[in-house]
């Protein structure tokens, strides 16, 4: 389910922005059925609370990813086909459909507990609001919601094209590789970068 009392961890401020009423998730296939033998995906939990009060849950597969790359980050094609592992891609993928459409983000395996919550962090007038990982690794991206286009969005992008290629190769460990070429460590990293040129909240999580 969504904790949404720390979700606002990471949050960008922005001069009114707008954060629409869109729900991405992100699954291999249309089939999320074959997301996991022990848990049920959540979209279905997505469209039940959210679709009545003109949400859209829009669901994305790997051809609409691999489409929307080639498309519109056509700069960022190489370094994301180029990931060794696929959850790199994943990674990446959640911040694509968000900074090109705006809205807000779950992964599968996070369920909606309150509309209302999630309607008033949507009104708070920040371009991007994440929670918090369970540890001490900084944002994570497993829920998170923006603006469409949100200036910080295209600047964790591209510290992700920075960290791609071979700078990531040189990390032995792949869960290490992953945290830090797209997951919590260069997100977090992105943040402090992007507060500090901007004097946007605190930059010390």
């Amino acid at each position: 389910s969504v904790d949404t009392s720390h979700a606002a961890a990471g949050a960008i401020s922005q001069q009114n922005p707008i954060i629409p009423n869109i729900i991405h998730q992100v699954w291999r296939s249309n089939d999320t059925s074959t997301y996991s033998t022990v848990l049920d995906a959540s979209r279905d939990s997505w469209v039940a609370m959210f679709e009545p009060l003109n949400y859209t849950v829009k669901l994305w597969t790997d051809d609409d990813i691999a489409t929307l790359v080639k498309t519109k980050y056509s700069w960022l094609q190489s370094t994301f086909e180029g990931y060794p592992q696929n959850i790199q891609r994943a990674d990446i993928a959640r911040l694509l459909v968000v900074h090109a459409e705006g809205g807000i983000y779950a992964d599968l395996d996070v369920y909606p507990t309150s509309s209302e919550q999630i309607h008033c962090l949507q009104q708070r007038g920040l371009q991007a609001i994440f929670a918090p990982t369970g540890g001490t690794a900084g944002l994570s991206t497993h829920f998170f919601m923006a603006s469409r286009g949100s200036a910080f969005l295209q600047w964790a992008l591209y510290e992700a094209k920075r960290r791609g290629g071979a700078s990531s190769r040189r990390i032995f460990l792949p869960y290490l590789q992953v945290f830090w070429s797209t997951g919590p460590l260069m997100l977090t990293a992105a943040f402090r970068k992007y507060a500090w040129l901007y004097g946007t909240l605190r930059h010390d999580l």
